[in-house]
C-alpha cells in the first residue's frame, strides 16, 4: 500500500511539474490559461447556471488539455525532424488544426451561453 502511494504521489508530481512548465515555457499555454481565467471570470459575473458551468468548465479544460497535446506534438516533431521536412509540417499543422477545432467549439458556445445571458441582462 505504501509503494502504490510512493508511486501515485510521483505519478502526480511528473503531471504538475509538466502543468507548471507548459504554463511557464509555452506562450499558446499560458495565452489559454489566461482565456480559461477570463471566461471563469465571466462567468461568475453573470451567474451562469449549472448546465452553463458545466459546459463551460469541460470547454476551458478541454482547450488547454488540447494546447498541451499540441505543444508535446510539437516538441517530439522537433526532436524526430531537426531539419524542415515537409512531414514535421504536416504533423504539426494537423496538431494546431485539433486545437483550432476545440477552440471554434468553445467560442460558438461561449456566444450562445454568454451572449444569451448578455442579452437577458440588457434587456
Amino acid at each position: 500500500m505504501i509503494l502504490f502511494l510512493k508511486k501515485a504521489v510521483r505519478k502526480f508530481s511528473y503531471a504538475f511539474a509538466g502543468l507548471l512548465d507548459g504554463i511557464h515555457n509555452d506562450a499558446s499555454i499560458r495565452l489559454q490559461f489566461v482565456l480559461g481565467v477570463c471566461t471563469l471570470l465571466a462567468g461568475l459575473l453573470l451567474h451562469l447556471s449549472l448546465i452553463e458551468w458545466s459546459i463551460v468548465l469541460i470547454l476551458v479544460a478541454l482547450v488547454i488539455a488540447m494546447e498541451y497535446i499540441n505543444s508535446a506534438i510539437e516538441t517530439l516533431t522537433d526532436v524526430l525532424f531537426p531539419n524542415y521536412d515537409r512531414r514535421a509540417k504536416k504533423i504539426k499543422d494537423y496538431s494546431a488544426a485539433a486545437v483550432l477545432v476545440v477552440s471554434i467549439v468553445a467560442l460558438l458556445f461561449g456566444i450562445i451561453i454568454f451572449g444569451g445571458r448578455l442579452w437577458i441582462i440588457l434587456m
